[in-house]
């Protein structure tokens, strides 16, 4: 596929590695010809120099036939520019990268709508989230989450004493918007039905909606969840993202920022958030405010080196589970020999995001679960298969394939047993590992 990336910096250059390791033919459009040079090094692609909000740059860099086109520089605004001129001169596929989530909340237009660019992207958001999602769940052995985070899948284990303990599906009180996808049981995993009983120790797949899974997860776990304390360092914009992606979950937070200016200014937009000028790694400022009894330690600060160092020092003097943001993907291998537990990078997110455009198909493995005894499909449901245009109570999927996720239009949930799947609609199915063969006779995908 011919793929134009406009935009060499940390996310772009990363995209032109992963997308040039496919075989993919590809353009980079910049203006600083240093950083073009380096990727002409390393990869086999063609370079262009120029402004990318210009439509005779689009042109030249060749947007009018690319399958797709990416728009990853550090301006939001030429990038959602670029990306309705890249898409006017013919582009099958357009997506811009945006650093404001406010240009994907859509409360009151939908950009990528009214500009014709097929998906906005904010990488560092969907960071924020993934680092909420650890943080919140700790004992949660996989995390998936779709639709920009407000539907979430969990595997964790029942405990003991939980109400869900000897009951049946069927009776159990899940709030709406959840779904109880799978269960492994003795090293093997399956989906279960309405008659399936829980059993202490089951492993259990929840998938919800990100305001219902709190209240449903409290089924499976016994007494009262501890309330978690939490210390961010850094008061960038991903640090507020994820303190306000925490709001209502029963979790302490004490953010501490260098700079007293910002420090003032998040002190009065995060009112759940206790606010601290001051540098936590700091041994008398660690000592004093006992960040050492922390559960996570949370380093979230613009520079990648300083993250490190801080996720580091306050893990080995006893702040908790240390998480830490870098920008650069190739440190995340070294990460975890220092004592980090958890490292998220955007820059690899972002790349990720991309990458999924690519194989926008009616059928696609998402991911592997359960060490390999599950797959997660996305099938975009087609005329013809035997669970389209029926509701999902009369139709037999189980025992093996669950219906989790279903997106109609712009609206995404957890269906229930009286929703209906409709042509177009895109569906997420959980199942057997290898059985995907058996889909398009259910969803009518070819």
């Amino acid at each position: 596929m011919k793929i134009v990336i406009c935009g060499a910096g940390e996310v772009g250059a990363y995209a032109c590695e992963v997308l040039d390791r496919r075989g993919e033919s590809v353009t980079v459009v910049d203006t600083r010809a240093e950083r073009l040079r380096a990727l002409e090094e390393n990869h086999d692609i063609r370079t262009l120099e120029g402004n990318c909000g210009r439509a005779d740059v689009l042109v030249e860099a060749g947007c009018g036939s690319a399958g797709l086109v990416v728009l990853a520089t550090d301006n939001d605004e030429v990038n959602l520019l670029a990306g309705t001129i890249a898409k006017r001169l013919g582009a099958k596929q357009v997506v811009a990268r945006v650093h404001d989530f406010g240009y994907l909340e859509q409360e009151e237009i939908d950009y990528a709508e009214v500009l014709g660019i097929d998906e906005l992207i904010c990488p560092e958001y969907s960071t924020a989230i993934a680092i909420a999602q650890t943080i919140r769940n700790p004992a949660a052995t996989a995390v998936e989450s779709f639709a920009r985070g407000h539907i979430q899948m969990e595997q964790f284990e029942v405990d003991a004493g939980a109400d869900a303990v000897g009951k049946s599906l069927s009776s159990l009180p899940l709030p709406a918007g959840t779904r109880l996808a799978a269960v492994q049981r003795d090293g093997k995993s399956f989906i279960p039905d309405g008659s399936t009983t829980l059993l202490a120790r089951d492993s259990v797949f929840l998938v919800a909606a990100s305001d219902s899974l709190d209240q449903a997860r409290r089924l499976f776990r016994s007494g009262d969840p501890k309330r978690r304390r939490v210390v961010v360092m850094g008061g960038n914009r991903m640090a507020a993202w994820l303190c306000r992606l925490l709001e209502g979950s029963g979790v302490s937070i004490r953010l501490f920022e260098r700079d007293a200016a910002r420090a003032e200014q998040l002190a009065g937009e995060l009112e759940a958030v206790t606010v601290l000028n001051a540098d936590p790694i700091d041994a008398t400022v660690f000592n004093e405010e006992r960040i050492g009894d922390a559960d996570d330690f949370v380093a979230m600060v613009d520079d990648d080196e300083d993250n490190i160092i801080g996720g580091g020092l306050a893990r080995s003097r006893g702040g908790g589970r240390g998480v830490t943001l870098v920008q650069r993907a190739d440190y995340l291998d070294v990460l975890y020999d220092i004592g980090v537990d958890r490292a998220f990078s955007p820059k690899l997110v972002a790349a990720r995001q991309i990458e999924e455009l690519l194989d926008r198909g009616p059928m696609r493995t998402l991911t592997v679960l359960a060490r390999g005894q599950l797959d997660l499909h996305r099938v975009v449901a087609a005329a013809g298969g035997r669970a389209v245009g029926q509701r999902l109570r009369n139709v037999k999927l189980t025992p093996h394939w669950a219906v989790i996720v279903v997106q109609h239009g712009d609206e995404t949930r957890v269906p229930g047993a009286d929703d209906q799947i409709e042509p177009g609609d895109t569906v997420l199915v959980l199942g057997p590992h290898g059985r995907g063969a058996d889909l398009p006779e259910i969803f009518g995908a070819g």
